[in-house]
């Protein structure tokens, strides 16, 4: 089912339907969180959210420092260049999403894809 189906199956649902229907979801959801600076948060990975997108190159160099991988040992496993694994650890957002996600899968981050 896709994103717009679902929209659309939502909005034909009564509004104490929908009520019903969000409550039961806000509340099985954990609620967002941010990294902070002392990087307390930084041994749970799966609390990352997508509003802390811009301090994603400073996660990725403290589980990389935390798991004892050098960038050398980390773009071999990825396989991409030592250049290229640099690159994306300074600025993710303009990495290729395939390379993104294998860094990520490699440091045992669960993600998803989103188009």
């Amino acid at each position: 089912m896709t994103l717009n189906e679902i929209k659309d199956a939502f909005s034909t649902l009564s509004a104490k339907d929908q009520k019903k229907l969000f409550e039961h979801f806000s509340s099985s959801l954990p609620a967002p969180i941010s990294i902070d600076n002392n990087f307390k948060s930084m041994d749970y990975p799966e609390k990352l959210s997508v509003f802390e997108f811009s301090e994603l190159p400073q996660f990725l160099t403290f589980q990389l420092k935390r798991q004892n991988i050098t960038y050398e040992e980390m773009a071999m496993q990825i396989g991409v260049s030592l250049s290229t694994f640099k690159r994306m650890i300074a600025d993710p957002a303009m990495a290729k999403a395939i390379n993104l996600h294998s860094l990520l899968k490699e440091l045992g981050i669960k993600t998803w894809l989103e188009r």
